[in-house]
């Protein structure tokens, strides 16, 4: 008989596949979330080009390669005094300080240029506040050379003038010299000096006033930056979305890891771990494999007390394979069994009623095939929602102790050992055999059993290895 429902694998992967959906979901969500609501600054940029000027760093005196001046020009450019004059301009509030610290300024390599990047809380601050740091720094520039070129020009022309005054005052005494007068040749020749001094005065003055005054230009006025990928939410929901998975990646990863360290491979493992080998077997199993006699003569030397109540079970996953053929055999060998699934409605309602003292052994017993019983409930719609405290209850064990007094053995088919209810039937079983997945049952879990079952005095007579199909447990044969 097989039955549709999914195994302890199955179900699994359709947990860990609905968990990493909902870590990308929800990686997807925070990564638009952010680009949506992250106070995003807006970014301008302009760029202004640079001719060489007189009482500049980067002036006409240096050489065509020297233009590591131009850092020089950058710092000037994020000095106190341009950030003042940008806010006279633009009417704004705020400080000097306030206002470079959303400023930066580039030097291209090789170049004549200086790049002025703005941030700001909107686009056409950003943009007035580049393009005005532009054009009031080309302003600054200009006027710190006409001040350095109308300081040299003042002093030529003042010395032009005291010079003039020399002349004067030299052509008045020749004046009052005669013609013959021993003094009039020195005199004559101071006059001359003088003349070649002013005439060299004004061709330096000539030279100091034909000086250019263009400070630059500004090559690309401020205009906005285009935000990058950051900033798009289809982006940055992917982005989110690939993180959530690879976090749920890594963290497999080191969970398999770990894991793999622990897991029980083959049945060597088995007898590593002082558990008794019992053999392997692929689903579907039956009666008559090799490894079924083997666990049927363990468990009938193994408990030779009675009444002997036997479970079968699984591990940690899914549901007893050898529960149906292990029946079968111990039929077939004309023991009487008594067989009870609590994978089944109908045999956990009866074992509640006989809990309960609602039913005696006689009333839900029944004969289904030469030595084989089950169990069948007097009030098929009993309530089972408390089955797994039931289970708990000293009551239990005496139930089926009860029940293999009409029969040589009890066998019960028990949901995974690591569960509450497997862990009760421990207790209330007299041999246990157990079912262990190789690539999914841990050493650890086995270890977990061992010392449970050997608190509850019990047997573990031995551990099938049983390896289930691609999909899922066929469930029993």
């Amino acid at each position: 008989m097989t039955t549709g429902r999914p195994s302890g694998r199955s179900v699994r992967v359709l947990v860990l596949a609905s968990a990493v959906g909902v870590v990308c979901a929800l990686g997807a969500l925070a990564g638009g979330a952010w680009a949506l609501l992250a106070d995003r600054q807006h970014v301008a940029t302009s760029t202004i080009m640079l001719h060489p000027l007189e009482g500049n760093a980067y002036s006409p005196g240096g050489r065509g390669d020297d233009l590591v001046n131009l850092e020089t020009e950058a710092q000037v450019l994020r000095s106190d005094a341009v950030a003042r004059a940008v806010l006279e301009r633009l009417d704004a509030p705020g400080t000097a300080a306030a206002l470079l610290s959303s400023v930066s300024v580039a030097v291209p390599p090789n170049t004549q240029l200086l790049e002025i990047t703005v941030t700001a809380a909107d686009e056409a601050t950003a943009v007035a506040r580049a393009t005005a740091f532009a054009e009031v720094y080309l302003e600054f520039r200009r006027a710190r050379t006409e001040s350095s070129i109308f300081g040299r020009t003042s002093r030529i022309e003042e010395l032009v003038e005291v010079r003039e005054d020399e002349r004067k005052a030299a052509l008045a005494r020749l004046a009052k010299l005669s013609s013959s007068a021993p003094e009039r040749r020195l005199v004559e020749q101071q006059v001359q000096e003088i003349v070649v001094q002013i005439g060299s005065l004004r061709a330096q003055l000539a030279t100091a006033q034909a000086i250019g005054l263009d400070p630059g230009q500004v090559v690309t006025p401020g205009h906005v930056v285009e935000p990058g990928p950051l900033a798009s939410p289809v982006v940055m929901a992917m982005a989110g979305g690939v993180a959530g998975l690879a976090l749920c990646l890594t963290v497999a990863a080191a969970r398999s890891g770990r894991r793999a360290a622990t897991m029980i491979r083959d049945l060597d493992d088995l007898a590593d771990a002082g558990v008794v080998p019992l053999g392997a077997v692929s689903e579907p199993v039956r009666s008559k494999d090799d490894v079924i006699a083997r666990i049927r003569s363990a468990v009938l030397h193994g408990g030779p007390d009675r009444p002997l109540v036997v479970a079968v079970a699984p591990l940690s996953t899914g549901r007893s394979a050898t529960f149906e053929p292990l029946v079968a055999s111990l039929t077939r060998a004309r023991y009487e069994v008594v067989a009870v699934d609590l994978e089944n409605e109908a045999d956990r309602t009866a074992l509640v009623e006989l809990v309960l003292a609602q039913a005696a052994a006689s009333d839900v017993l029944v004969e289904v095939a030469e030595f084989r019983s089950r169990l069948q409930p007097v009030e098929a719609e009993h309530a089972t929602s408390g089955f797994a405290d039931l289970m708990a209850s000293a009551q239990m064990r005496t139930c089926l102790e009860e029940l293999a007094k009409r029969a040589d053995l009890v066998v019960v088919s028990s949901p995974p050992l690591a569960t509450p209810v497997g862990r009760a039937i421990l207790h209330a079983s007299r041999t246990v055999v157990m079912e262990v997945a190789p690539g999914e049952s841990t050493r650890v879990e086995l270890a977990d059993v061992q010392a449970e079952i050997d608190r509850q005095g019990g047997d573990l007579c031995g551990a099938v290895a049983v390896r289930t199909r691609q999909g899922g447990k066929a469930g029993h044969a």
